[in-house]
């Protein structure tokens, strides 16, 4: 499909039977941006089940460098924001996070702290959101040109980043046998995570933008290596990623443990979405947990 602005969009629809947009009001609505997507859900939480889920994606843009005047063109997209929704929320799906103690977080230091591991973009904010299960906050940075296009779509929406939700999300399904040994791992487009989880502590965070198959299997070895697991140890994965790919043959070679992880249970979705691989849109199927 083609919007305004000649922008090719190929676009996938998972909607519940029992939807009834009409009721928009007693639903929650959700907005994850990718580089190469944009995700729309609609979530039901009197009775835990994601109702709507929508994939807008476009291989050739980055709808987090568009300008505003760019995005606002894409009515497929910005007609999803119409109805009242009981609450709305962003979700930021990028590599550019760094997680700080929630004791460290104050406006005044937000940026310094930032810096210590990436550069600020030009024209841009640095915005923050907070995982009090782990004691965390994650600091993200978000063009102006983002921030006008949510704001101006969204006035009320909470914007958070997605490294905090994929963290709840491995929280919430953690099983402690082994805990030492495993590490959960999200598959992105041209990042990947690295998340472990010892016993109830955050151990370890991390996210490496990667242009091969071979530094991705060089960012979790010495991932490994540093906590002391290289010897032995086991991979949760996340993401579009399955058992025909390359990168997966390439990973078995160096580790005989690996498991696809499932889209948390304790949700519920459109009879349609269970057609896709329990791995897949993980953080995206997982945005309940931010109430």
């Amino acid at each position: 499909m083609q919007t305004e602005n000649k922008i090719q969009l190929e676009i996938k629809e998972f909607i519940d039977k029992d939807y009834n947009p009409e009721s928009s009001f007693r639903y929650n609505y959700y907005l994850l941006i990718s580089q190469n997507e944009m995700i729309s859900v609609v979530g039901d939480v009197q009775i835990n089940k994601i109702v709507s889920f929508k994939i807008f994606a476009c291989k050739t843009c980055n709808f987090l460098e568009m300008k505003y005047d760019e995005l606002k063109l894409i009515t497929e997209i910005t007609n999803e924001f119409k109805p009242v929704y009981k609450s709305k929320r962003v979700i930021i799906c990028n590599e550019i996070c760094t997680l700080v103690p929630n004791s460290l977080n104050n406006i005044v230091e937000m940026e310094k702290y930032f810096q210590v591991n990436h550069t600020i973009l030009p024209n841009s904010q640095v915005m923050n959101c907070k995982l009090n299960i782990f004691n965390i906050t994650s600091l993200f940075n978000l063009r102006n040109e983002t921030l006008k296009f949510i704001r101006f779509n969204l006035p009320t929406a909470d914007i958070i980043h997605q490294s905090l939700l994929f963290i709840k999300a491995c929280e919430v399904q953690h099983d402690e046998i082994n805990s030492s040994k495993k590490l959960y791992i999200n598959i992105h487009s041209n990042y990947f995570e690295i998340l472990k989880i010892e016993g109830r502590q955050l151990k370890f965070y991390n996210n490496f933008k990667y242009e091969s198959d071979t530094d991705v299997i060089y960012y979790i070895l010495a991932a490994a290596e540093q906590l002391g697991i290289s010897a032995d140890f086991s991979l949760h994965l996340y993401g579009n990623i399955t058992a025909d790919d390359t990168l997966y043959s390439l990973l078995k070679k160096y580790c005989n443990r690996i498991l696809f992880g499932d889209r948390l249970t304790q949700f519920g979705y459109p009879e349609s979405f269970y057609k896709i691989p329990s791995q897949f849109y993980f953080h995206s199927s997982s945005v309940l947990l931010c109430e």
